[in-house]
């Protein structure tokens, strides 16, 4: 790139005439270095750029932020790193006061509790989490990628209801708090698939340079600095509301709300490209009620990822499931498909079919719902305006797990 640059400096040196140009380089947006270029190729008067100012701010850049960033991210990536870091510390936070709580109920500071009666508490604690991890992660592995938004803010919320429970926790029975650390561990196991894989799969959207795992490594510094300055403000709070439950109560009630507040803000901001069926749904109600495709942007302010209501369409079912007259073998013979049913419509594959056939399929299924019938006619625009706006049709995050049927001759 930079023989190409120099190439293109001598054939601009040579058409103006000029003998010497000022170049200055920049790295990742901070200015590095400024020096003389002759039309022969000769480098003099290297000077820096900048003072301690930048040079600091140059290294923060390269510890906290992916390399080349701005221009290996999405545009969206700073806003939801900054809510994201704020949420962290407001959870760090929080989960001082829980573990003071926590403590303080397994017996802590009390003479009369055991080191024996303690080690059970936290086996049979840590043995709740596990299974709830491996029941939780199989029930609903594949919606944390369908709905990457909402499970992430449902982790936040589940964990900010497991902090509630650990404050409430030194009231409860003596016989009762193995139980309820149990139930704090299983919620706590909860927020970790549905969070962590949530952050996968918002971090694969972050990454545009297919730079994962650059992305992935900044963002963990990224939440142990705002750990870090968590702690700090932790041994500071912790000697004002230790002795008060008013104030502890409080101050519980003020970083929870922020927690998710700031949590609901940054999943607002990701402008996903990708089509699950709430923004299809979106989508298909713009192409019908407006006869445009809205872009990313603009269907991110009108997505219902909280409490967004589903369309009747069911993908990969049996053919079992289907009315008997449209088990035709001229249907059977396509990709796909499409049959009315009484609660809606059903969507049957064959073996081998490919995202693109099955974002195809939702649209017919989308249509046939509502008893459209050019849906055939105006697919092929339809994708087109698609791509235009910038949606990524190659990834169909709709669902992938259910039956496939094939036809043996």
């Amino acid at each position: 790139r930079r023989v190409r640059e120099f190439q293109t400096f001598q054939h601009y040196f040579k058409r103006i005439n000029l003998s010497m140009v000022v170049i200055r380089e920049t790295e990742e947006g901070v200015k590095m270095r400024r020096f003389d270029l002759s039309d022969r190729g000769e480098v003099e008067n290297v000077r820096s750029c900048g003072g301690s100012v930048q040079k600091i701010s140059s290294l923060l850049k390269e510890v906290f932020l992916p390399q080349g960033y701005p221009y290996t991210v999405s545009e969206d990536y700073l806003e939801y790193q900054l809510w994201d870091t704020l949420q962290e510390l407001c959870s760090s936070l929080n989960g001082t006061l829980a573990s003071h709580a926590t403590f303080k109920g397994m017996g802590v500071g009390d003479a009369s509790a055991t080191a024996l009666g303690a080690t059970y508490t936290w086996i049979l604690k840590d043995g709740a989490g596990m299974l709830s991890n491996i029941l939780f992660a199989w029930s609903r592995g594949t919606q944390l990628d369908i709905d990457a938004k909402r499970w992430r803010l449902f982790a936040d919320v589940v964990n900010d209801l497991a902090m509630l429970i650990d404050l409430l926790s030194p009231l409860a029975p003596p016989h009762l708090f193995t139980g309820v650390m149990c139930l704090t561990t299983v919620l706590r196991s909860m927020v970790g698939v549905a969070g962590g894989c949530t952050r996968a799969t918002i971090k694969q959207h972050q990454a545009i340079a297919n730079n994962t795992a650059d992305v992935s490594a900044k963002d963990g510094s990224q939440e142990r600095l705002s750990s870090l300055v968590g702690l700090l403000l932790s041994m500071c709070l912790m000697g004002v509301v230790a002795e008060s439950q008013t104030i502890t109560w409080s101050t519980f009630l003020l970083l929870t709300f922020l927690h998710l507040l700031f949590n609901y803000k940054a999943c607002s901001c990701l402008v996903m490209r990708s089509l699950n069926p709430a923004r299809y749904k979106v989508l298909l109600d713009a192409w019908v009620s407006e006869g445009k495709v809205l872009s990313p942007a603009e269907l991110n302010h009108r997505e219902p990822f909280v409490l967004g209501r589903r369309l009747p369409i069911r993908l990969w079912v049996s053919l079992l499931s289907l009315p008997s007259s449209s088990l035709t073998p001229e249907h059977l013979s396509g990709a796909y498909l499409i049959a009315p049913t009484n609660t809606g419509v059903s969507v049957a594959y064959r073996d081998g079919v490919k995202d693109d056939v099955v974002l195809e399929s939702y649209y017919h299924a989308y249509n046939t719902l509502h008893k459209r019938t050019r849906a055939s006619a105006d697919y092929g625009q339809f994708k087109r305006a698609l791509e235009q706006q910038g949606w990524d049709t190659s990834f169909a995050p709709l669902g992938t797990s259910g039956v496939r049927y094939r036809v043996d001759d």
